[in-house]
């Protein structure tokens, strides 16, 4: 069967639908009854809050402490980023190792941040880890602080890098743009992690201080959510977090609410590489009644911003911060262009997209219509376990119920006009400082102007093979999917999970590739034609239901499938199964909607390349086979070979129906059989015996080195990939660990160089190819240095050795991608979608994470000398001419 141009593969088509009927049972309707939490507060002040979901077999750890940025004074800013590094990686626990070392052999991951308000410690491990991961957390709160000079200098180094990688030659430009937003000696107008200039005065005895008054178990909440019981962390707390001796606390430092004027315009230079424009507003306290309702309009704000990035693609950078912290919280707004006479225009952009949203909440309909959708977002943020706990950390001290049925109901509480009102209010012109801004000095230089190197002793990752195994054997082995049959022979999969929502996706076994190469369009058109209905007609009536949930359709169209997929509220499970079987079963293809359909088409297409990142757009053109971009067309198809199309490919027995999330079972197989069991053409004919499709041999690289002239005079862009050899994409925990093992390499790289940028590593899908991608920016006075160290991390991971000593750090992040997030739908729902894709058994993934400890190093070491292999590479380089000449060695052994 001739193929389809693989440019078309990237298609996803976002169309908004509707659902349902109530001829069957429906799910409960209110999530208020269903406890999430419990919270325990102990006599030394401290608080635990208990949320098991034994659905999942991962364990997430949180622990918040009131020690952030606001409570350090300005000539020692930057005191409590150190000292969080301190009490996590200097100091010797009894048997001498850190709580990094610790949390390396005891979680599947974790990780620590400092933030305007609190330091926040996080880790993802198992029921049977738990106690020694409380007992860690607990050392952290005990007052201890026997720091040696030797360990105190590697971690000060540390910090100072972290914020030269972070913030670079910005650094001083920030502080400024804090200063000049903030009132003066305010809490939140200084950087969190400080600059060079105050981290390098810090002592021993600042973070020793620090660490005593404010890391005390009266200002911490601890967490604990996802696979264990409620006994079993109430135990381990026992022996844990209850006996640690109460101590004084120092208070928090106020931060009030911004009010008053401040300068209503100035300019500033230095914090970025172009010209712009920001436009600063002062927020509610975010516990507020206002506070919460202003970070609704955000979430808003901030997908208007991503509208008006792609309307705008190429011409203008738009980008949304949040400043300060939850007391005096501000709201940053970011356009950003390459020459000073775009300036002005960035401007009134920016002031439209906030119309857009103004206008938005302002029409009753259109603001109730996206109150449904804030429903959905709040259950999506919340079925994923790490967010999950944080969220947990902000309960009050009388809420049992939880997070979720709380958050709904504040919602289920607003109205259109209190939106309104907010936005109209938070968002005037004369609420807003503009700063404008312009690149830093020529002169000056954006280079980094010092190193600080952390010392070759750099703590090493603890975790070792036989650690990791015992790690992996002890989470369970059940698989909670089933697999069935419809007498009309569609395959349905069943994803139970604890999670508020569910994602429904029919997968129609056709795509592109079974489409005529001179009607490369075939397969897109006859999907977008079903979601025209009738007028009033049932498949009408059901997508109109849908639509009043605030649920959404994706239709993705991939060389060998079409997936249709919803996802919504786990309460709506009918009206979704019902609104995608309106368009597949019940769906007619309209003759006088051809144009349009076409024209949905090629407008997706036209739209999702404008909207492809540079890294992207690099590695299409670094492919030897990706496609005619000029054979893009909205003319229009005959009708007669839509209508074969979808009778020959619409067919139950060559489809695969997936339910993942919180859904009724009950519920979910009365709608299943209902709506997609029925006896309707062409849906329900036998499924024709077809010769199997040919192999598709995946596209190479253009192999070498390619120097391009970038804009930017002060960095390099690096884009440097290979194509994952087709006979691994069923073996994920081998591409996984090939990434890790990548992105590990280059973060030392980063690390050891201090450069303020870096290279970071991506899975790229395109073209019918997966390709794995590193790229970033590289400070230019440094880039040579850069190339060297590159090329040396390179060659280790050719050599058996070198994987070995590397490989037990991956292991750990690895299985936990492959296990995490038991509870998302969306992650259910896309594993099984592979499985399907590839005619892998269901508990594969489940599998996979526990093979990651048998892998080979040296049948690693064989695919990354394949891989990085000279005529395997593709390098790419932007920057000035007498910079990027290493580029040329890069591919090189």
């Amino acid at each position: 069967m001739p193929r389809a141009r693989p440019l078309l593969a990237m298609l996803a088509v976002l169309l908004l639908v509707g659902c349902g009927a109530a001829r069957l049972p429906r799910p409960a309707r209110s999530f208020g009854d269903r406890p999430e939490g419990v919270v325990v507060d102990y006599s030394n002040g401290l608080r635990l809050v208990v949320a098991p979901d034994l659905s999942g077999d991962l364990v997430q750890v949180h622990m918040r402490v009131r020690a952030g940025a606001r409570n350090e004074a300005k000539q020692q800013a930057g005191l409590a980023h150190l000292s969080e590094h301190i009490v996590l990686c200097a100091l010797p626990l009894p048997d001498g190792r850190t709580v990094c070392d610790a949390l390396a052999e005891e979680a599947l991951n974790y990780k620590a941040t400092t933030d305007g308000d609190s330091v926040t410690i996080a880790a993802t491990t198992v029921a049977a880890h738990l106690p020694t991961v409380l007992g860690l957390f607990a050392f952290v709160l005990s007052g201890r602080c026997d720091v040696s000079p030797g360990q105190f200098t590697r971690e000060r180094n540390v910090v100072m890098s972290e914020l030269q990688q972070r913030l670079g030659a910005s650094l001083d430009a920030y502080q400024q743009f804090l200063e000049s937003v903030y009132p003066p000696n305010h809490p939140y107008a200084h950087v969190s992690g400080g600059t060079w200039a105050t981290v390098s005065r810090l002592t021993a005895g600042d973070a020793c201080g620090y660490l005593r008054d404010r890391f005390t178990p009266g200002n911490a909440a601890v967490v604990v959510a996802g696979g264990v019981t409620h006994d079993q962390v109430v135990r381990a707390a026992e022996a844990t977090l209850r006996p640690l001796a109460p101590r004084p606390t120092s208070p928090q430092v106020a931060a009030p609410p911004v009010v008053g004027a401040r300068p209503p315009r100035r300019t500033l230079a230095g914090l970025g590489t172009a010209w712009g424009t920001a436009l600063v507003f002062p927020l509610p306290p975010q516990d507020s009644d206002d506070g919460r309702l202003s970070q609704l309009l955000v979430d808003m704000i901030e997908r208007a911003l991503a509208d008006a990035a792609r309307e705008h693609s190429g011409l203008y950078d738009f980008s949304l911060e949040q400043l300060g912290g939850a007391d005096a919280p501000m709201l940053a707004l970011f356009a950003t262009v390459s020459t000073a006479e775009q300036r002005a225009d960035s401007e009134d952009v920016l002031w439209e997209t906030l119309a857009v949203v103004k206008k938005e909440v302002a029409d009753r309909k259109q603001a109730a219509t996206l109150l449904r959708r804030l429903r959905i977002d709040v259950a999506r943020r919340l079925e994923r376990l790490d967010a999950r706990a944080e969220r947990y950390l902000e309960l009050t001290p009388n809420t049992r119920r939880g997070v979720l049925a709380t958050d709904l109901r504040r919602i289920d509480a607003l109205t259109p006009a209190a939106l309104a009102r907010a936005a109209k209010a938070l968002f005037a012109r004369d609420c807003a400082q503009v700063v404008e801004l312009e690149p830093a000095d020529a002169a000056q230089g954006l280079v980094l102007r010092d190193v600080v190197h952390p010392p070759e002793d750099a703590h090493a990752a603890a975790a070792s093979p036989a650690i990791a195994a015992k790690l992996l054997a002890e989470i369970p082995a059940a698989n909670r999917s089933t697999r069935y049959t419809l007498a009309n022979g569609l395959t349905v999969i069943l994803a139970p999970s604890s999670s508020p929502l569910v994602d429904v996706r029919l997968i129609v076994a056709a795509g592109f590739a079974d489409a005529p190469a001179e009607q490369p369009y075939l397969a897109p058109v006859v999907a977008t034609l079903l979601f025209s209905p009738e007028a009033k007609s049932p498949a009408d009536k059901d997508l109109r239901r849908l639509r009043a949930t605030g649920a959404n359709v994706e239709l993705s169209i991939a060389p060998d499938m079409t997936i249709f997929q919803t996802r919504g509220l786990a309460t709506d499970t009918d009206h979704l199964l019902r609104g995608i079987g309106g368009v597949v079963v019940d769906g007619h293809q309209r003759a006088d909607r051809r144009s349009w359909a076409s024209e949905e088409v090629y407008q997706a297409i036209v739209a999702g390349l404008r909207a492809e990142p540079q890294r992207k757009q690099v590695t299409r053109l670094s492919l030897d086979r990706c496609g005619d971009l000029d054979a893009i067309t909205s003319d229009p198809l005959p009708m007669p070979d839509l209508t074969e199309f979808r009778r020959r490919h619409y067919r139950a027995g060559a489809a695969t129906l997936i339910v993942a999330g919180g859904f009724d079972d009950a519920v979910a197989r009365a709608h299943i059989d209902d709506v997609f069991g029925r006896a309707v053409e062409p849906w329900s004919l036998p499924v024709a015996a077809e010769d199997p499709a040919p192999a598709r041999p995946a596209p190479a690289v253009r192999p070498g080195a390619s120097r391009i002239a970038g804009q930017h005079q002060e960095q390099v862009s690096v884009f440097l990939g290979f194509v994952v050899p087709p006979e691994l994409r069923r073996d994920r925990a081998t591409v996984l660990l090939l990434r890790q093992m990548l992105e590990n390499a280059t973060g030392a790289v980063r690390e050891k160089l201090g450069v303020s940028y870096g290279v970071i590593v991506t899975r790229e899908e395109l073209c019918e190819a997966e390709v794995i991608v590193l790229h970033g920016n590289i400070d230019a006075g440094h880039f040579a240095a850069a190339v060297a160290e590159l090329r040396r991390a390179f060659a280790r991971l050719r050599t058996p050795e070198g994987v070995a000593a590397e490989l037990p750090a991956a292991q750990r992040p690895v299985a936990g991608r492959l296990l995490a997030e038991a509870a998302d739908s969306a992650v259910i729902a896309d594993r099984l979608t592979f499985l399907v894709q590839q005619q892998l058994p269901l508990d594969y993934f489940r599998s996979e994470a526990r093979r990651v400890v048998d892998i080979d190093p040296a049948r690693l070491a064989e695919l990354f000398t394949a891989s990085l292999a000279p005529e395997r590479l593709f390098v790419v380089c932007l920057g000035p001419d007498e910079n990027t000449k290493p580029c040329d060695e890069l591919p090189r052994p």
